[in-house]
């Protein structure tokens, strides 16, 4: 009998490393084989008609040419006539590689007529928009003239919120892993946050799923079960990555309880390799995905998001074991979990001081564009965190004989690490949501000449990724 219930054990345990296996492959798939060749956001390069062109008569149609492909069916072009109304033929533009076309319905208009376009580039998923202009006889006034809407605000604030809540998801999860197998006694029981971190990231990636169409086209929220928008989606990589994010979801959700249960080294590594994934999630769609040395980028801030998240969590970890009464164990817990987190600071101080020379590159960067100013703010943040917790610290080792005070101090000094971990990842999702400063420049804004009698082309970059710097 016992020889029996050996072998079904063991077959269930192939079983188990054989969807593992499957799953894992199915994510790398997904995200490594989705990923592009390197490139900037779509930028406009070219326009027929040109920007500021006065033309004898109307074209048949508008052709944009931009930096690199676009992701099919997120991009719309709309072209205003001088009366005030649409001149397009309706309908989503065609798209042929990097350029996008719309047939002209002008009529018997004359004057100058505005477009205003807004596409998704296929490799980072950031959204650009702009306008051009050109007049048909000669220029004339048009109400259209200037940037472009930024689409809708209540859209783009609960993308925002999606990403939030799918980095505090890892976060609590990778936490409360981090501290049962490094820091708590074997045979302790376990915090009990990992479930809820499980769930909380899932509702974000379904959210971000969803709201990520209507985001880039600036729809409102009616939009959010829109099948086209949503098909538009799960085609291009931001969909890819998200659906991967889903099968490591599902293959924690299956691996995680056994793998807890046994505390060991071959725990941790599965464990660190699980995180490692899910932060390769992130990278796939941050800043990293695009520009120079796309590789190296991606593996530093696959580095960046799994030492954050495994610092954050851990932290919000301790705050729960110090809210249920930790007690008299809680300052030996701390102490344990500090060499991690120690560990954590280190490689996000490495990482991200080369993430902000490759995004920032200059001085008058840093200081003249809004990406520049949130990473002096997240900089400042971190430096007072840092100094907060070593000198809390510092009190709690000194009162090592007293076990009920040193207990006290250490659940104070965890809730204001709290605070602070909770104020940088605010300022990482801002970022993740402002164009990076070798975007933002004034001379990084392409396609029109330097005299534009017309409509000067806007950049505008749309909050639709995972947390990055």
């Amino acid at each position: 009998m016992s020889t029996v219930r050996k072998a079904q054990s063991l077959g269930r345990a192939v079983r188990l490393v054989g969807l593992l296996l499957g799953l894992l492959l199915a994510v790398l798939a997904l995200v490594l084989g989705a990923a592009g060749p390197a490139a900037a956001h779509a930028v406009l390069v070219r326009a027929s008609p040109a920007d500021g062109a006065v033309l004898a008569g109307a074209p048949p149609q508008v052709r944009l040419v931009f930096s690199e492909a676009l992701a099919p069916g997120l991009g719309t072009v709309r072209v205003i006539g001088p009366e005030g109304r649409r001149a397009d033929t309706g309908g989503p533009p065609v798209a042929q590689g990097d350029a996008l076309l719309v047939g002209l319905d002008a009529g018997r208009q004359q004057g100058t007529f505005v477009v205003e376009w807004r596409v998704t580039a296929a490799d980072d998923g950031h959204t650009t928009a702009g306008a051009v202009a050109f007049s048909v006889g000669a220029p004339s006034r048009n109400a259209a003239l200037g940037a472009p809407g930024g689409g809708d605000r209540t859209t783009q604030a609960l993308l925002d919120l999606a990403v939030w809540l799918g980095f505090a998801g890892l976060a609590v999860m990778v936490g409360s892993a981090a501290v049962r197998l490094w820091c708590l006694p074997p045979d302790a029981e376990a915090p009990g946050a990992l479930a809820p971190g499980w769930a909380v990231l899932l509702v974000g990636t379904v959210l971000q799923l969803f709201a990520y169409g209507p985001a880039t086209q600036g729809e409102s929220l009616a939009h959010l079960t829109d099948r086209s928008l949503l098909a538009a989606t799960l085609a291009g990589h931001q969909g890819h990555v998200l659906v991967a994010r889903i099968l490591l979801l599902a293959l924690a959700a299956t691996a995680g309880g056994p793998l807890l249960r046994r505390p060991g080294p071959a725990t941790r590594a599965a464990a660190a390799a699980l995180t490692l994934l899910f932060a390769l999630t992130w990278a796939e769609t941050s800043h990293a995905a695009a520009g120079p040395l796309v590789p190296l980028a991606l593996l530093a801030t696959t580095l960046h998001v799994a030492a954050m998240a495994l610092w954050a969590g851990g932290v919000a970890t301790l705050a729960l074991l110090a809210v249920r009464g930790g007690g008299a164990g809680l300052p030996a817990v701390a102490r344990r979990f500090s060499g991690l987190a120690t560990a954590s600071v280190a490689v996000l101080a490495v990482t991200g001081a080369w993430q902000a020379l490759r995004e920032v590159g200059s001085t008058a960067a840093l200081t003249g564009t809004p990406y520049g100013r949130l990473l002096l703010a997240k900089l400042a943040v971190l430096a007072v965190v840092l100094a907060a917790a070593g000198l809390l610290r510092g009190r709690v080792s000194g009162r090592v004989d007293n076990r009920v005070e040193a207990g006290a101090a250490v659940r104070r000094a965890v809730l204001l690490e709290l605070a602070g971990v909770t104020a940088l990842v605010v300022l990482t999702v801002l970022m993740i949501g402002t164009a990076p400063a070798r975007t933002a420049a004034p001379d990084s804004q392409a396609g029109a000449p330097d005299s534009r009698p017309a409509a000067a082309v806007t950049i505008l970059t749309a909050a639709v990724r995972g947390p990055a710097n």
